[in-house]
């Protein structure tokens, strides 16, 4: 069955058509209370539905769709046939260019307290941070939970690429595209890709195709970086022009520590990689 891409097709936006648009009695009002947040910059998170996630998202969206949280936009949707089934050989994808990649170490708690802890336990950026060494040595990513030694603490990688969508009905504002746990080796290819490219991360376009990963243990829906199948690999001058300065402005808020990604975004497709792989 020949291939299907669907992400041209995907304009509709859920469960509010335009959620980013000022209503217009707002439109003249001074802009208040956003002083202290100005201190951290916070893109929304591309995040993939798993089966696991909440009713409340599950009744508008199905497994292996790709959203913008926490605005719940749709920025691709699964085809699937009159029964509800993903119809096999669909293509769904689209397109992002990476601005800025930076890793971020995080020690998640266990799924088992959620609920009664929060899910992340600890997070830096900084290299030099003990637990660093702990998330890349698959001998030492678990520990005891001080508390609940029955249970398991979690050290992770995880792999931070601040993207746009590209030519997307959502525009063009940067957002989170995170890899880690079962999703890691994706995110290390995607490093990759762009090294190959031998230019400025901001210059290229790639593919983000919907992919379905069956596990012994159970299965979940993650995102394959690709060369594009189809059109140029490259930005045209006027978008390099005004993505460099985004990538210069969004280095430095990594610099001062401002950048923070909303991990629990992807709490679903943690505890769904985990549960699937028993890794990370």
């Amino acid at each position: 069955m020949a291939k299907k891409d669907v992400s041209k097709a995907v304009t509709k936006v859920k469960p509010d058509p335009n959620p980013l648009i000022v209503p217009e009695f707002m439109s003249d009002e001074e802009i208040l209370g956003l002083d202290l947040l100005k201190q951290f910059i916070v893109p929304p998170f591309i995040k993939v539905i798993q089966k696991s996630a909440s009713d409340e998202l599950l009744k508008d969206f199905s497994a292996g769709d790709v959203i913008l949280s926490p605005v719940n936009a749709m920025i691709a949707e699964i085809p699937r046939n009159n029964r509800g089934k993903p119809i096999e050989g669909a293509r769904t994808s689209f397109q992002v260019v990476p601005i800025l990649f930076y890793p971020e170490y995080l020690t998640w708690n266990p799924i088992e307290l959620k609920g009664s802890e929060p899910a992340i336990r600890y997070r830096t950026v900084d290299p030099n941070d003990p637990i660093v060494v702990k998330a890349r040595n698959p001998q030492l990513r678990k520990e005891p939970h001080p508390v609940y030694p029955e249970f398991n603490i979690r050290h992770v990688e995880h792999l931070n690429f601040v993207v746009i969508l590209y030519d997307h009905p959502l525009g063009s504002e940067p957002a989170i595209l995170s890899f880690s746990r079962g999703e890691w080796k994706s995110g290390s290819k995607f490093a990759s890709l762009i090294k190959m490219r031998k230019a400025s991360i901001y210059a290229c376009i790639f593919d983000a195709v919907v992919g379905f990963r069956p596990g012994q243990l159970g299965d979940w829906w993650g995102l394959d970086m690709c060369n594009p199948e189809e059109g140029s690999p490259w930005v045209d001058k006027e978008l390099y022009e005004k993505l460099k300065k985004i990538h210069v402005e969004f280095t430095e808020y990594y610099k001062e520590q401002r950048l923070q990604a909303s991990y629990e975004a992807i709490t679903e497709t943690d505890e769904a990689t985990t549960k699937a792989t028993d890794d990370f």
